[in-house]
Order: structure tokens, then sequence, then C-alpha cells
């Protein structure tokens, strides 16, 4: 689907029609794969998925700035109930220096307001030309690059979306995924969250996330599990995934990773009991102040192994982690 937002002059003084794409569609479709030739994957993967109406409830827009009817500039939007990440923003070398991110941003921007949108999230280099662009449409760090605008106030926002109160556990959906990012860009119990998606404190997921889905569709022993709570957010994760460690990562052997917002702890265990667990040895990295999350552990039948010391190492402080293991024979 195709909406004609508004018209822009730019500093060339060329008419600049700037529409939003709404996936699935086949019209412009091809234009914005061409346009955005030059993402690989997974980013290559959701594009393609997207405008051909396979990623489930996620909604994906492309806004697009056209000249003389082609598009030169893209942002892209994806969007699960008011919570989206902000990226693939591009424009043809050819039309650069001519305003024309800013004028498709203006309209982009509003265009969330008006559908209602509560959050979006985004990487950039951090104090970069971009990040200072972003900055003036009212997106603030959480951490160096990784920015985040709210059309409201946010402590309203965050004690509503993630509330106490029943949840159920599902199977990972591209919808999850500015979900998840959410919930990664919020502050847990504990600095090491996922060892797996190099989630240290706070993190952005967009890569992360997304490169998750395609694994699970290509690669074997790739499994998640996702907690959403009564008000649709995604409150914890689990998955299991092959060792990355080492040359080509160790044989056989899967990490376990578990991570919920600091109300939902207490289903920890119910996550990990409910991954499809490949045969092998399954290890699990947890920081040893992470008393909660060692005993979801436990209960699910894995042992402590042993302790890396001063492992987790951050800025402010050198920790232990224990490794957690378990034999699994399927």
């Amino acid at each position: 689907m195709i909406e004609r937002l508004e018209q822009e002059v730019l500093k060339s003084g060329e008419m600049l029609e700037v529409v939003v794409v709404t996936a699935p569609d086949d019209s412009l479709g091809p234009e914005v794969e061409a346009l955005l030739a030059h993402k690989r994957d997974p980013y290559r993967q959701h594009i393609q998925a997207a405008l051909r109406g396979e990623t489930d409830a996620l909604e994906t827009r492309f806004y697009l700035g056209l000249l003389d009817g082609k598009p030169i500039g893209n942002i892209m939007t994806t969007e699960h109930q008011g919570i989206g990440i902000f990226g693939h923003v591009f424009t043809r070398p050819e039309h650069r220096r001519k305003g024309v991110c800013r004028a498709i941003m203006r309209h982009q921007m509003e265009h969330f307001r008006q559908r209602g949108g509560k959050v979006l999230l985004l990487g950039t280099g951090f104090e970069s030309p971009a990040y200072w662009i972003y900055h003036s449409f009212g997106f603030r760090s959480l951490e160096d690059g990784f920015m985040r605008y709210s059309t409201g106030p946010e402590d309203a926002f965050e004690r509503d979306w993630f509330v106490s109160g029943p949840a159920q556990i599902v199977a990972p959906a591209w919808r999850h995924w500015p979900l998840a990012a959410l919930l990664a860009s919020r502050p847990g119990k504990e600095m090491l969250r996922s060892a797996a998606w190099h989630l240290l404190g706070i993190g952005n997921l967009e890569g992360t996330y997304c490169r998750f889905m395609q694994e699970r569709q290509e690669e074997a022993g790739v499994g998640g599990a996702i907690l959403e709570s009564a008000t649709g957010a995604v409150v914890g994760c689990a998955t299991v995934t092959p060792s990355r460690i080492g040359l080509g990562g160790w044989p056989g052997v899967f990490v376990v990773d578990v991570f919920t917002h600091p109300n939902f702890e207490a289903c920890a265990a119910d996550l990990v009991s409910a991954l499809t667990l490949p045969p092998g040895k399954l290890i699990a990295f947890v920081e040893t102040q992470a008393e909660e999350k060692a005993a979801a552990l436990r209960s699910c039948g894995f042992e402590c192994e042993g302790t890396l010391r001063r492992f987790l190492r951050t800025e402010k402080a050198r920790q232990d982690v224990w490794i957690y293991g378990k034999e699994y024979d399927g």
C-alpha cells in the first residue's frame, strides 16, 4: 500500500514527493529493493520477506523520497503495537546534500505520531552528523549512539508497558523484533543478560534479533522462547545457539541464555524449560551476583561447573562469572 504524504522543495530547487510504502507491496516493492540493494543479510532477507508479506504481524514501512516518480531516499521503520526500530536511512550518492533525509524524516516522524506510535529506537555513531540530525528530531541517547524517541512521558509508559501480571510463552516471531529490542534497551538486574546476543547491560538488538530470525530458519540447533505479558510487551527471552567460541566454534556445544524484565524474573525457569534443546553439551554464563538466574538454571537441571575469575569486564568493575552446564541427550 502506498500513501502520499507531502511534497518538499529541496535545496536544489527540485520537488521531492514523500510517500510511505507499507509492506507487503508489489508496486514499488522492486524499487525499494533496488534502492536498498547495498544491504546484506540479515537485513536483505527481512526486506524481501516483508515485501512478500511473510513477516507475520510486524509492520514494515518504507518512507521514500521520490524525484520524477523514482525513489532516491529511504527511511524504514519496523513496528508492532506502537514500538518501533528506525533504520535503513539512505540517499542515493548523487542526490546527497540536498536535504533529502531531513525532508523524509519530518513527515516520517509526524506520521509515526499521528498513528499513535509510542517509542522508536535507533543506532548510529555517537555524536556523528547523523546523531545530531536524530537529536534534532527528539531522539536522545540511551548509551552512546543507541538512541530513543518517545511520544509521551517515559516513566508512565515504562510503568504501564512492563506492568506485572500474567504472561505467556510463545515462539519467536518477527513481531517481537522491536519489542525485544525495547526490553534490551532497558536496564536489567544483571549486566550479563545474553552471551550469544552480546547483551551486556543496555544493548541494541536491531541487527541481532534480525540475524537470530534468519539463523532459526537456516541453522540447526538455534531456538528460542519469548515471554509476552498481558499488555503485549516482550518481558523475557530465552535462546539456545551453537557455540561461536573458538575457531569454528565447539562442535556439539550450545549456549543457553535467558533474561527477563525485573518484574518477570520468576518466569526465567519456565522460559528455559520451553526451549527445544539440541542434543549435546549445554552451557550458560551467569554472573555471580545473579543468583535468581542461577537458581532458574539449576531447576532446569544445570549444574555449576566452574568460575571464570574477573571474566566480566566493564569500565567500572571486574566480575566473576559462573559456567553452568548440562548434558542433554535429546
